[in-house]
């Protein structure tokens, strides 16, 4: 349990563009698995909190986070969409898999349950500059519009 705080912590600290030192870092290239699974949960906590800033550290391009490279010009905007979307919907990780053969890059599936349905939306994941985890893309339109029902022909399947 306490190399998994180590993770999160190490993860914490590179994403909010803090030093980590050598072993930390280590230890976060060492299993990006785990890391990569604590940076979406992470953000899905910022999400509940209504932290938009910890959002836009977690979230960004191999740049950095958007908090510290201001990319996409409109990202402010961004991290508010997402974060109407996922509010208020709970959430479980369901896989977490290697992008292909590319070892920077990871596709976590999050199931979010909203009233009687359930919906697959995966994150994907890159290894920024500073080799932090950050979240570069999460397909909204397969959760569907935060008030669409199951059986809305606007929610995706």
């Amino acid at each position: 349990m306490t190399h998994r705080w180590l993770f999160v912590l190490a993860t914490s600290l590179a994403a909010c563009g803090g030093q980590v030192g050598a072993s930390a870092a280590q230890s976060a290239t060492a299993e990006p698995a785990a890391a990569a699974e604590a940076v979406v949960q992470d953000f899905l906590g910022a999400v509940a909190d209504s932290n938009l800033t910890r959002m836009a550290e977690l979230w960004g391009t191999a740049k950095g986070p958007a908090a510290r490279t201001r990319e996409p010009a409109d990202y402010d905007r961004r991290v508010i969409i997402m974060q109407a979307y996922l509010r208020d919907t709970p959430f479980r990780i369901m896989s977490n898999t290697q992008d292909g053969t590319n070892v920077d890059r990871r596709v976590i599936q999050v199931e979010f349950r909203r009233r009687d349905c359930e919906k697959l939306v995966p994150f994907v994941l890159i290894r920024a500059d500073r080799g932090a985890w950050l979240i570069n893309s999460i397909d909204l339109a397969r959760l569907g519009s935060p008030g669409a029902t199951c059986d809305d022909p606007t929610s995706s399947p």
